[in-house]
This record gives C-alpha cells, structure tokens and sequence, in this order.
C-alpha cells in the first residue's frame, strides 16, 4: 500500500480482581455524576463534600446514543482502553496471604469484593466479545502509590525508610500486576500497554517538603523496571517484544509489534527523569530509535502505522478528573515532527478519561479513556483494512456507591459498591480511509468523535 509523502516537517493470585481508577489529587474519590442518565442507572447517594463530580457537571456517561460504526467485513479488529483500569484491586486474601485488619475499621484490608468482580467480568467479557485478541492500553494499569502506607496496616512491609519503601513496592507490584493480567489472560485477551504516570507513582514528582515525592522522583528508573518485569516479560524471563531501544531509559518500556499485516503498533514511554525532575518527553535513544522504526515501515510499505502514548499532544482535550498532562511542546515537538515526517497515522493517548479527536498533519489524534469506579467504563472497537479504518466508542453507564471503601495503600479508596447492569452503548463513531496520495481522510464522524477543530 503506499504510504502518503513525508511531511513537513503466574500464579500469584489466581482469584484476583482488576483495578478501577482514582485521580483526584488529593480528595476521596468522586461518585459517578447523578442524573442525567438515560440507561435508568443509578448512584447511591454521596455527601457533597466526598464528590468532586457536584463540580463536574455532565460527562461521557450523559452524552447521547448515536448509531453503530458499520461492520467492515475482513477488517484486523482491536480493542483500545487508556487508563484501564487506574487504581489498585486485588484479591489481597487469596493464596494463603497474611491478612490485616484496619486499625480504624476493624475490617480486614482487602482491595476487591464480590462485586468488583461481576463488575469487571461484565465489562471485559464485552471487551472480548468484538472479535478480537488485542487490547491496547496507553498507560495507567493501577494506581500505583506505592511504598506509602497511609492507614498503617504493613500489607507490604514497613516503609520508613527509602529501603523500605522500594521493598513495599516490589511487593504491591508482584500482587496487583498480575492481578490486572489475569483478568485479561483468562478471556484470551493479548494486551499491549505503555507506561502512565500511575506505574510511576503518579504525579507530580515534585513538592516541597514530601519524602515520599522525593522517593518517587528518585526512583522512576526502577519503577520503570519492575513495570517491565511485570508486563512485559514472558515467564522464562525473556521480554515479550524483541523490537525495542538497545539503549536509554526506555529500553524496556517501548516497543513495536506488527500486530497484523495492515498494522504496526508503536509503544512510546513519553516520561523521561532529567533536570532533577520527570517530564513528559521522549528521551534521545527512544526518539532515534523511532525514526529508524517509521523509517522500516514506509519502505515496508506498511499501510496502518498506529502509536500510542499516555499522554495528549495538546491540551484542547476533553478531561474528566484528570491532572491533564500533555507532552511537552506539542506539535512543536521533536516527536510530533518525527510522526508526521515518518508517516505515522494514527495516535491513540490517554490521561484525560474522555474522548477527542483531533487531526493535524495528517495524523488522527485520538485521546480517550474512563473512570471505571465512577462508572464511567469505556473503550474503542477498532477495525482496519488495507484503505479503512473505523473506530466506535463504546461506553458505560454503571451503579456506584460509597458507603465505604476498598483498603488501597493511599488514603483514597475505590468506592465498595460498583455494578454495571447493562452493555455499553455507542457514543461517537469515526470512519477514515487512505487517499490516492497515500494520506488520511476521514470520510464521516458522529458523536464524541466529531473532529475537534
């Protein structure tokens, strides 16, 4: 196919459940939004004081049906679901664990229960049902404020000291990783994740005065590292993917995989420790890494060059509780020319727990994501042929409460009560297919997927 001119420029916890997600900075977490649901959904009442989304009105569970994508017949399917799941749920009692009480509660420190299982089953059986083995997700698997223990339990450890904390976490991560895999693994779902601030700690990494900021910042390289342990290396210790960075930070975080004849999917890891802080930019290895890799591609003739990376190129997005990063400079990026230039086509993001679309440069710009504990739960149906390419948001609109809390090692907890009764529906649809030229036109688009302009 030709490609358009250059531009211008485990066993460890079989009963184990997923991770939903919790990114207020610092306030307990919010319900889902009360109201203005058409499904019939509803949400158990929660003080105003405990709810952020009294200060968010709207939001991806409000907005309107809108018809199918069309079923394209012999497409390459895949599902793609940002910040999935965001926050820590495990089974923290299964395999003959230790158990802990909280001290506060009396009750015995657990992050999952019965219903956070039908909830999850129900939404990833869904996810499976599209025809599809692939799962990609742009960052922010769990929570990952790990090496703290807020409610003082020591379900990892002690963390008094840097030691300590890094011991915690190698703990946290060897429970609530395998958890997040497994619940895809059993459904024969192959996921291919990127790293999100959250598998770093979640930012800001820094703040004056914060041991435990401090500790973040200084140990990225090794989270980075256990995150790769954890998700993508095969159990005979060898990684999953062979195309990667010999060299640099993001040698064990980036990758590329063919992930079907009309598709190459690129894996960014946009955060980068220098400066004495982290930014949200490739660091020089990766991004010489990333030519070569677009450069193998046009002359492969490859005809879908998909990249995904946690963060937005632009801060004109959709955000639902979110810290909205964005990668530094944008369009004005290195990286940025370095896609348009390499013929990239496509560049799905998270962070943003909402959806845009963008097209700039020729490049489809597609932020997207969910709040799973809000029941705010959704995904993308990708289908792709040799010339096409179709994309359908599905979203959810689940129950929620917070009459309590499940025990995560900060003090925000996922509300205890979560279900999700009924399918998803369709709230914004996008078709795109290649031009004479080799380019991207996008041919029609509804909903949530209207192009931003």
């Amino acid at each position: 196919m030709t490609r358009r001119p250059l531009g211008p420029v485990l066993a460890v916890l079989i009963a184990s459940a997923l991770g939903c997600t919790s990114v207020s900075p610092s306030a307990p977490s919010a319900s889902a939004t009360p109201g203005g649901d058409e499904s019939g959904a509803t949400v158990r009442p929660t003080p105003p004081a405990q709810d952020p989304a009294a200060r968010e009105p709207g939001g991806p569970r409000d907005r309107p049906q809108v018809p199918h994508a069309p079923d394209v017949p012999g497409a390459y399917r895949f599902i793609s679901a940002p910040d999935f799941l965001n926050q820590d749920v495990a089974d923290l009692t299964a395999g003959g664990r230790e158990q802990y009480v909280v001290e506060a509660t009396g009750e015995v420190a657990n992050s999952t229960n019965a219903e956070y299982d039908v909830a999850l089953d129900r939404v990833l059986d869904e996810m499976a049902s599209h025809g599809t083995d692939d799962v990609l997700v742009a960052g922010d698997l769990v929570e990952g404020r790990w090496g703290r223990d807020d409610s003082g339990t020591g379900v990892f450890g002690p963390v008094r000291t840097e030691a300590q904390r890094l011991r915690a976490w190698r703990r946290a991560a060897a429970v609530y990783y395998p958890a997040w895999r497994e619940r895809f693994a059993e459904r024969g779902l192959r996921t291919y994740t990127a790293v999100g601030d959250h598998e770093l700690g979640d930012d800001p990494w820094r703040a004056p005065h914060s041991p435990w900021v401090d500790f973040k910042r200084r140990h990225v390289p090794q989270f980075k590292e256990i995150y790769a342990e954890q998700m993508l290396t095969r159990a005979d210790g060898t990684p999953r993917f062979t195309d990667r960075p010999r060299r640099g930070p993001a040698r064990d975080t980036a990758y590329t995989v063919r992930l079907d004849a009309d598709v190459l999917l690129v894996t960014l890891d946009v955060f980068e420790r220098r400066d004495g802080d982290v930014h949200t930019s490739l660091d020089p290895a990766q991004l010489r890494w990333l030519r070569q890799v677009l450069r193998r591609a046009r002359a492969d003739e490859v005809p879908w060059v998909v990249v995904q990376g946690h963060t937005p190129m632009t801060a004109d997005v959709r955000t639902r509780s979110s810290s909205r990063l964005v990668y530094e400079r944008g369009a004005r990026s290195d990286l940025w020319r370095t896609m348009v230039e390499g013929g990239v086509d496509v560049y799905l993001s998270g962070e943003v727990h909402d959806q845009t679309v963008h097209q700039r440069d020729g490049i489809l710009e597609v932020s997207h994501g969910s709040l799973f504990y809000r029941g705010e739960a959704s995904y993308v149906v990708g289908q792709v042929t040799g010339d096409r390419l179709v994309l359908e948001n599905r979203q959810f609109r689940g129950e929620v409460g917070f009459e309590d809390r499940l025990w995560t090692t900060s003090r925000q907890g996922a509300p205890g009560h979560i279900s999700y009764p009924r399918r998803s529906i369709v709230t914004g649809t996008l078709e795109a297919s290649r031009t004479r030229s080799g380019g991207v036109r996008v041919d029609d688009a509804d909903g949530i997927f209207t192009l931003r302009r």
